[in-house]
């Protein structure tokens, strides 16, 4: 990749083989997998992390076994140097995975499943600004869209920062615009401001909401999705 590029690889977690995964993962990230509760997470985990170690070592020329992850305080996984200058965020449903990245400044991705929007009903409180809440549908299906529509558009930002919802989302205001969205925070959440959201929209992506933050300046309005990650390119 090159800059002025936000790249997207869509994973299907179903489709990794488990001799890539035992291939990818690390020791302690196989001891990890094996304290999973149910099975079915262990291996949904499991892949999800393999695909990203494969797609990182892709792009730093490593091995993926060896791609030097570590977390800052909050647990958002980064390369360490001098690999740090590529950023990149993954998120991920049962069925699909999307790992982001960058090399022009922090970047965040969401992925929520459509179905969920009716569960934020009644919920508008513990993630909207009051600014967002006074601005909602009232129409139930419009107001459900929504809902989803700033929770992913949150989730994306906060990724992005590191915080995650470790920074109150209700204290969060997101300004849609025509093709993109800003952030605000009534805290100062440093490097907010420098943020750009953007919902994204693609055939792979049916039945789900996606939302990508990725810093002003990065993109030049080149997003960029892959084929669908596989173990051989």
């Amino acid at each position: 990749m090159t800059p002025g590029q936000v790249i997207i690889h869509p994973v299907f977690p179903v489709r990794i083989a488990p001799d890539l995964v035992e291939a990818c993962l690390t020791d302690d990230e196989k001891s990890r997998a094996a304290r999973f509760h149910f099975p079915k997470d262990a291996i949904h985990w499991a892949a999800c992390r393999a695909a990203l170690r494969a797609i990182l070592g892709r792009e730093i020329g490593m091995d993926p076994r060896a791609v030097p992850l570590v977390f800052s305080e909050f647990g958002k996984p980064l390369l360490a140097p001098p690999f740090d200058g590529l950023h990149f965020n993954l998120s991920h449903c049962p069925d699909l995975a999307l790992v982001a990245l960058s090399l022009d400044g922090p970047v965040g991705i969401d992925l929520e499943s459509l179905e969920r929007a009716s569960d934020l009903l009644e919920c508008e409180s513990t993630f909207c600004h009051p600014e967002e809440i006074r601005g909602l549908p009232t129409e139930t299906n419009a107001r459900a869209v929504q809902l989803l529509r700033i929770w992913t558009a949150k989730e994306a930002v906060l990724k992005a920062l590191g915080t995650g919802l470790s920074h109150p989302p209700e204290l969060v205001r997101i300004v849609f615009g025509p093709m993109e969205a800003t952030a605000v925070s009534d805290q100062g959440l440093v490097g907010i401001e420098n943020q750009l959201i953007q919902g994204l929209e693609n055939p792979d992506f049916e039945g789900y909401r996606v939302a990508i933050s990725y810093q002003k300046g990065a993109a030049r309005g080149e997003i960029l999705l892959k084929s669908p990650f596989k173990a051989v390119d």
